[in-house]
């Protein structure tokens, strides 16, 4: 074991620096990640001028030289299958396209060690409470995991409550814009990736979840991460939201299917000055246009002016769809 160059960062936000690192090439993935009670010890490639100021954006941190141990080498999963290996991780279960499970479960068990169990989906996600089913495909048979984002802690049941890891950055850009104190209005919260993330900068956080599983465990992942200012309601969102009418800083619609049937709502929830937050699937040749349409009619029968701040293609979701972002501010 020979020392190599890192960062050493506030434990707190190790994964943050991880996942900027990964990001922008930087992370060394032939070294352990080494940790003390205060600080994590990221190992790193060399920082050029640029890299270093993009960095600096994370949050602070101190370069280092450290004694990283090496990482065993273990083959990837592209030279044991030919091809790029596919698979969405959740905890310690991987969920993998259903055309090549039981091909590609053998190889996701060898190359990351892990992972208990591999499942694939038996098709979309379906219903109101917005759930999908499974097929066990290899190792431990189960659905439930616990699942670490930014930090945080959730408990997840994947057919009992939707839940993707694939929104992680999206979450952290909006978490980033919350103000402490501010109030947050999530309606359809699910097991509360977003909900928690705003309480823990300081937010005021109404959560609401239709699914009373979801909302079980939002209830269950709020008390494990010590975050006791998410207010968390079982109930439809038209229903909360008229309790709430121009009183929420943020509102986040991450309904992405059919979030357009609950704009009015939302705008009328929103104070003067506040952001919503709006998820679509949009069609590759029209990305924004249909949901702009949208936006434009529900605040034409609310009476309220707005002005998109912040659009964005968020991930690929089928071919030639894409799930979008659309910001916007009601003036």
């Amino acid at each position: 074991m020979s020392p190599s160059k890192g960062i050493m960062v506030p434990r707190n936000q190790g994964e943050e620096f991880r996942k900027a690192l990964v990001n922008m090439g930087l992370f060394d993935q032939s070294r352990k990640i080494q940790s003390d009670q205060d600080h994590v010890y990221l190992p790193i490639n060399p920082l050029d001028e640029t890299s270093l100021e993009s960095l600096l954006s994370v949050g602070d941190f101190q370069e280092i030289v450290f004694e990283f141990p090496e990482k065993e080498v273990l083959p990837s999963g592209e030279e044991l299958l030919g091809r790029p290996l596919r698979f969405e991780m959740v905890g310690d279960i991987a969920i993998v396209d259903p055309e090549e499970a039981k091909e590609v479960a053998s190889i996701v068990m060898k190359v990351r060690k892990n992972i208990k169990t591999v499942i694939a989906p038996l098709g979309p996600v379906e219903g109101e409470f917005r759930t999908r089913r499974f097929e066990h495909v290899a190792g431990v048979e189960k659905t439930s995991t616990i699942h670490k984002e930014h930090g945080l802690l959730y408990k997840v049941d994947l057919e009992g409550a939707y839940f993707t890891p694939r929104l992680g950055t999206e979450r952290l850009r909006v978490a980033r814009l919350i103000q402490p104190s501010q109030v947050v209005f999530d309606m359809f919260a699910g097991v509360g990736p977003f909900a928690l993330l705003m309480a823990k900068r300081g937010a005021k956080v109404i959560a609401v979840d239709k699914n009373p599983i979801a909302a079980r465990y939002m209830r269950e992942n709020a008390a494990l991460n010590k975050l006791d200012s998410v207010e968390i309601l079982e109930g439809g969102a038209f229903e909360v939201a008229k309790l709430y009418e121009g009183k929420a800083d943020h509102v986040i619609m991450n309904l992405p299917h059919s979030a357009h049937i609950f704009l009015e709502a939302a705008i009328k929830a929103a104070k003067k000055g506040g952001i919503v937050h709006y998820y679509s699937i949009s069609p590759e040749e029209d990305l924004y246009g249909r949901d702009t349409a949208f936006i434009e009619e529900a605040c034409k029968k609310v009476g309220a002016k707005f002005r998109v701040i912040y659009k964005d293609v968020v991930r690929s979701y089928a071919p030639r769809q894409y799930n979008v972002v659309i910001d916007f501010e009601l003036i």
